[in-house]
């Protein structure tokens, strides 16, 4: 297993994260503006790259499995996985959140409502923007180990739901 595991992900040395030390030095950071759906800060990978970083065949086994491994590695105990709205060009369509909230406008029919493609991702937050969450952000070098792991930065993500 352990072969499989180092053919098909290479990951750095796993960092550790303790409670003193992720107090002291979390990574700098601007939040955005506040709304009633919550922000998360993290990477977005697909089912399938999490899939491919587990040794096991069942899905949603190797995703958990996967996720947990990443996240002990990188030391980062607040990884959490969001599903999170993935909008082609930016902004998030006032009528996806109307849609996946279950209220839009009477006006539209079946038909056009079926048309209506919400396109979302799972993403890999390392912090929010509610203050807790915000607050206990993890260190540079975590954030330094998530990003070669993951081979991208970061960034801000709506959410599917609101803020608590």
């Amino acid at each position: 297993m352990s072969s499989l595991l180092s053919k098909s992900f290479e990951a750095p040395k796993p960092l550790q994260q303790t409670e003193v030390s992720t107090r002291r030095r979390p990574f700098n950071l601007v939040r955005p503006e506040r709304q009633s759906y919550v922000h998360y800060y993290g990477y977005p990978v697909s089912r399938d790259w999490l899939i491919h970083r587990s040794a096991k065949n069942y899905e949603n086994t190797a995703r958990t499995r996967a996720y947990e491994l990443i996240r002990a590695w990188a030391g980062i105990c607040t990884l959490a996985r969001k599903e999170c709205f993935n909008p082609k060009g930016g902004s998030v369509p006032p009528e996806w959140i109307a849609l996946y909230d279950g209220v839009y406008d009477d006006e539209l029919d079946d038909e056009e409502l079926m048309s209506i493609q919400i396109d979302t991702v799972l993403v890999l937050a390392v912090c929010s923007d509610q203050d807790d969450s915000y607050e206990w952000r993890p260190m540079q070098e975590n954030m330094d180990f998530m990003t070669k792991l993951i081979g991208h930065t970061p960034q801000w993500w709506v959410s599917c739901g609101y803020a608590d």
